[in-house]
């Protein structure tokens, strides 16, 4: 005979056997590991690309360590950059970095003052920026240098580089003032372009250097030249014109300039061939003996070639010479760079400027890429 409560016995039996205990789960299989198409990149890790074009979403094509890769940047770069990089993190797909800030040496850079920057800003609009950066978006020579002619040619022109830049304008007005830079080589500067038409007819058909200042005893001409330079001062100053919209940057660098006492240049010295260049004229320098600050600076080289890799090279400039610290992440070009101190010393020897020592490193395993 079936109970009559056998439906209500069935719903406690589910119910009881339901709360009992936890339900039979199988157990996970392990899943197979994706194989990571990128190097394995830690945030933090400093790391040289090379981009090759651009993506529709704002990242890049570029190669890193001899692999291809898609970066994310925020800052405002273009195909055929040569950057260092910092990791800041990395997905399967992408690896997101910022520029690397450059390597700082024993003290803090010079920076601008609070009043320095209002004063950056009144001036030219933009917040103030750290060390002057100048760019060449054009090589240098036309192909890497095989011969001393060669050498001595890329040396000039990377000099033109930095004193045409427009940041020594100031400067070198006063020598042009005084005889010693000609007119055609001060009109080539931006601020030369830029100047007022009276200025530019100054010397119409000619690039000579105006005559040289003189004493009042030398030849009776002190008034002629002291005339001479206050109607060069009026052509210049025009009808006191502002600044040129193009050349507010160029002011904001020389403000720079000023206070950091460091200048960096980088483009290409010869086609594919980047190059970073900094220079400093170190602050607080202790006198001579006559009292004059010992003429000595400070400058840093940071290149990718193709035999040795990537070379930091920190130059140390005094009169007594020059003093070279080469850093590189290979133990092979470490050799070939100690291997080749002589050729250094004579070739710098040929210039007159002895070498004064020379120190070729391993880069600190925490800077290794």
């Amino acid at each position: 005979m079936i109970p009559s409560d056998l439906a209500s016995r069935l719903r406690m039996l589910t119910e009881a056997s339901f709360f009992s205990g936890e339900p039979t789960v199988s157990p996970l299989n392990r899943v197979r590991a994706i194989a990571s198409r990128l190097p394995d990149f830690t945030p933090g890790e400093r790391i040289t690309a090379t981009l090759h074009q651009a993506n529709q979403d704002n990242t890049y094509q570029g190669r890193v360590n001899g692999r291809e890769v898609v970066l994310s940047l925020p800052q405002s770069v273009k195909a055929g950059d040569t950057l260092e990089l910092v990791v800041s993190h990395v997905t399967p797909q992408a690896v997101f970095a910022n520029l690397a800030q450059p390597q700082s040496a024993a003290n803090d850079k010079p920076a601008l003052s609070q009043t320095g920057k209002l004063i950056s800003f009144l001036l030219t609009g933009q917040p103030p920026a750290g060390t002057a950066r100048l760019s060449e978006g054009q090589p240098l020579v036309a192909a890497a240098p095989g011969n001393q002619e060669a050498i001595n040619q890329l040396a000039s022109r990377l000099g033109s580089a930095v004193s045409g830049s427009g940041l020594f304008y100031e400067s070198h007005q006063a020598r042009w003032l005084a005889g010693q830079i000609d007119t055609a080589t001060l009109l080539r500067e931006p601020q030369g372009r830029e100047a007022p038409r009276g200025a530019r007819e100054a010397e119409p058909g000619r690039s000579s250097p105006l005559p040289p200042l003189t004493s009042a005893a030398a030849h009776g001409e002190a008034t002629e030249t002291a005339s001479a330079v206050a109607n060069t001062a009026t052509l210049l100053k025009g009808d006191a014109q502002p600044v040129a919209e193009r050349l507010v940057p160029l002011v904001h660098q020389q403000l720079d300039t000023l206070a950091t006492h460091q200048v960096a240049w980088q483009g290409q010295i010869w086609p594919g061939q980047m190059m970073e260049w900094e220079i400093e004229d170190p602050e607080g320098r202790e006198g001579g003996e006559d009292g004059e600050p010992d003429p000595y600076w400070n400058t840093t080289l940071r290149l990718s070639l193709p035999g040795l890799g990537g070379i930091e090279a920190r130059l140390h400039l005094t009169p007594a010479g020059v003093a070279v610290r080469l850093i590189t992440s290979e133990a092979d070009s470490r050799a070939l760079l100690e291997a080749g101190q002589q050729r250094l010393a004579d070739a710098l020897a040929a210039t007159n400027v002895p070498l004064t020592g020379l120190v070729a490193e391993l880069k600190a395993a925490d800077e290794q890429p």
